[in-house]
Protein backbone atom coordinates (compact mmCIF):
# COMPACT_ATOMS: atom_id res chain seq x y z
CA UNK A 1 0.00 0.00 0.00
CA UNK A 2 2.61 2.54 0.93
CA UNK A 3 4.08 1.68 -2.68
CA UNK A 4 1.00 3.13 -4.27
CA UNK A 5 1.13 6.08 -2.29
CA UNK A 6 4.86 6.52 -3.16
CA UNK A 7 3.94 5.88 -6.90
CA UNK A 8 0.85 8.11 -6.97
CA UNK A 9 3.28 11.08 -5.51
CA UNK A 10 5.94 10.51 -8.11
CA UNK A 11 2.91 10.34 -10.96
CA UNK A 12 1.84 13.60 -9.33
CA UNK A 13 5.08 15.39 -9.53
CA UNK A 14 5.73 14.67 -12.60
CA UNK A 15 2.25 15.52 -14.14
CA UNK A 16 2.37 18.77 -12.24
CA UNK A 17 5.73 19.83 -13.79
CA UNK A 18 4.57 18.70 -17.75
CA UNK A 19 1.46 21.44 -17.15
CA UNK A 20 4.60 23.51 -15.76
CA UNK A 21 6.53 23.39 -18.77
CA UNK A 22 3.72 23.44 -21.13
CA UNK A 23 1.81 26.75 -19.24
CA UNK A 24 5.47 28.41 -19.83
CA UNK A 25 5.35 27.59 -23.81
CA UNK A 26 1.82 28.23 -24.52
CA UNK A 27 2.44 31.71 -22.52
CA UNK A 28 5.67 32.18 -24.58
CA UNK A 29 4.41 31.30 -27.46
CA UNK A 30 1.61 33.61 -26.95
CA UNK A 31 3.64 36.68 -25.82
CA UNK A 32 6.47 36.10 -28.64
CA UNK A 33 7.42 38.89 -31.08
CA UNK A 34 5.46 36.69 -34.10
CA UNK A 35 2.13 36.91 -32.50
CA UNK A 36 2.22 40.85 -31.84
CA UNK A 37 0.56 41.63 -35.60
CA UNK A 38 -2.60 39.22 -34.82
CA UNK A 39 -3.10 39.81 -31.11
CA UNK A 40 -3.42 43.94 -32.22
CA UNK A 41 -5.28 43.08 -34.87
CA UNK A 42 -7.61 40.75 -32.59
CA UNK A 43 -7.98 43.87 -30.13
CA UNK A 44 -9.41 46.35 -32.94
CA UNK A 45 -12.17 44.16 -33.69
CA UNK A 46 -14.70 45.37 -31.09
CA UNK A 47 -13.29 48.92 -32.10
CA UNK A 48 -13.75 48.57 -35.76
CA UNK A 49 -17.23 46.73 -35.18
CA UNK A 50 -18.87 49.60 -32.74
CA UNK A 51 -17.86 52.22 -35.61
CA UNK A 52 -19.96 50.31 -38.32
CA UNK A 53 -22.86 50.10 -35.82
CA UNK A 54 -22.61 53.75 -34.99
CA UNK A 55 -23.01 54.60 -39.35
CA UNK A 56 -25.91 56.84 -39.63
CA UNK A 57 -28.87 54.34 -41.43
CA UNK A 58 -27.49 51.55 -40.14
CA UNK A 59 -30.00 48.90 -39.01
CA UNK A 60 -29.77 46.14 -36.95
CA UNK A 61 -30.64 42.77 -39.05
CA UNK A 62 -33.21 40.65 -37.06
CA UNK A 63 -32.32 36.65 -36.67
Amino acid sequence: MEHMQGLFGTLSGIFTAVLIVLFTGLAAWAWSGKRRKAFDAAARIPLEEDSVVAEPGHREQAP
